[in-house]
This record gives structure tokens, sequence and C-alpha cells, in this order.
């Protein structure tokens, strides 16, 4: 009898033990089907990435229940991120997305899943997901930092939460939510940006033709223009644009005037194929952007 009640428990830990390892096989399975890791291979824009799998397969995901600004001022409509109309000011932010997420995600890996009541995918092909980096929901923290909007018109078990953060970053002004402050009266009238014969030789053929619209004088110190890549130029303490006046504002060298700035640069600054001119006030707020 002894020897019987050993082998029943013997049997019973044995079994005790299959049970155990499948409900562990089976979690596992599940954890598979509701995140998976992949490789970020390139940031289209703020809420589209090109990802790889572990099979080496390829796949367009975009973040689900969040839409960045567009990264083309062309791209951008008013009123679409609530009353903001100044769309200089969204293209700003557009590109500011793309280049958080870039800064974070671009060749990182991180996890994709699916919310069971939204669409797999949309009408793109894209996988609609939410990302996880580093343990935070990086579509959530989107919308928090002021980077993106809730898109209401996708069905998604997460927007009540979304839409909260939304709230309170429009509260405090956060990223985008600034741009419905400025409605600047300072145009980017036109941009020389393929100057004529070589453009390392001839670099006042590229230039950009600022306008002052207003009946009130600009006070551009402390004011600056950069591109997409990072080149700055800050306008000249105490440079003051008159009510309907422009300046041209010149990549090579020569002597400033009221009319004419120059950059000294060294090289070429405005990307013949297609570049963005922002144009950012003392407080490093985008006043006004110009794309092609």
């Amino acid at each position: 009898m002894h020897f019987q009640k050993i082998q029943s428990i013997l049997f019973s830990m044995v079994l005790l033990s299959i049970l155990f390892m499948g409900c562990m096989a089976n979690q596992q399975e599940k954890n598979n089907a509701n995140g998976q890791d992949v490789t970020v291979t390139r940031v289209i824009d703020g809420d589209t990435l090109v990802v790889r799998f572990s099979n080496q397969s390829i796949a367009t995901i975009r973040l689900l229940g969040v839409d960045c600004p567009e990264t083309s001022l062309q791209h951008n409509n008013p009123n679409e991120y609530q009353n903001i109309t100044n769309l200089s000011c969204l293209t700003y932010y557009g590109n500011q997305a793309k280049n958080y997420v870039i800064s974070l995600l671009n060749n990182s890996q991180i996890s994709i899943s699916f919310d069971e009541q939204a669409q797999k995918k949309d009408r793109y092909d894209r996988f609609l997901c939410y990302v996880t980096f580093e343990s935070f929901d990086f579509n959530a923290q989107l919308v928090e930092e002021g980077y993106a909007r809730v898109y209401t018109l996708e069905t998604f078990s997460k927007k009540s939460n979304y839409l909260s953060l939304q709230e309170k970053a429009i509260e405090q002004n956060s990223g985008l939510w600034g741009c419905s402050s400025f409605d600047s009266q300072l145009i980017i009238e036109s941009v020389h940006y393929d100057a004529a014969g070589n453009d390392e030789n001839n670099l006042n053929d590229e230039y950009v033709v600022l306008l002052n619209t207003d009946d009130k004088t600009i006070d551009l110190s402390g004011w600056s223009m950069h591109d997409e890549h990072g080149n700055m130029f800050y306008f000249p303490n105490g440079f003051r644009l008159t009510p309907q006046h422009s300046v041209t504002v010149y990549t090579g060298s020569g002597t400033n005037m009221t009319t004419a700035l120059y950059w000294y640069h060294k090289t070429p600054v405005w990307n013949n194929a297609g570049d963005t001119v922002f144009i950012l006030n003392e407080k490093n707020d985008n006043i006004v952007t110009y794309s092609w």
C-alpha cells in the first residue's frame, strides 16, 4: 500500500507538471499573438513606419489611433486639428514628429500589437498597430507630447484614454496645439532654390524672399530660418521689416541692407529635389513654413 501511494503521488505530480507546462505554452502563444518584436528600418513620418520581422519580411505599419501632421505644407488642411488654420505651424510639427520618431525608433526593436476592436489594415494596406517601445505605449506618448492628435475616425479600445491625454496636451499648449496661437503676417513669398549653373559656384542665386503683409513693423531680432537638415540662419539683432516690404536672404556673402541679408554659408543650403524653409521666432515657435 505504501508503494502504491508513492506511485499515486508521483503520477499526480507529473500530471500537474504537464498541465502547468501546457498552460505556460498557451500563455506564451497568447503573448506572441498580442505582441511581436520587429525592427524599424525606416521612418516615413510621425505615424508611419517600415519594419522588418524575424523572418526578414518587410511591412509598413501605421500607429493605430493617432495622426501626426503631414511633413509638406500642401498636404495639411485647415481645421483638421480642431481650430488650427496655421498650416505652416502644423507642417513644422509634422517634421518635428518625424524627427522625434527617428531619434527614438529608427533601427530600434519595438513590439507591435493589434486591437480586436480595430481593423488589422487600412485602405493603403498598412498594418494598424500599437507600438510599445521600452515598455511604453508609444502611440500614447505621441499624443501626450503634442506630436499627434487622436484619430477619432478609427474604432479602437484605447480611444477614451488617448482623448484624455489629448485634452491635457491642448490645455498645456503642448507641441502642435500651440499652433492655434499664431496667425503670422510674415509670409515666405518665394524660394529660389535652384541656382543658375553649378549651385556650388553661385550661392547668391539661391535665396528666400520674406514679405511683411501686416500694417505693423516686425522685429526679427532673435528669429531664425532653417532647412530640414538643421542648417540655421539667425537674423541680425535689431533687424526690422517694415509693413508691406520684403527682405531677401541670400545663401552666399555680401553686405547686409534693409532689403537684403546674407547667410555667408559655404555650400548650397536648399535641396533642389525638395526641402522646407522654417521661420522661427525668438521663442523658437514656428511662424511660417514653405515646402517644395
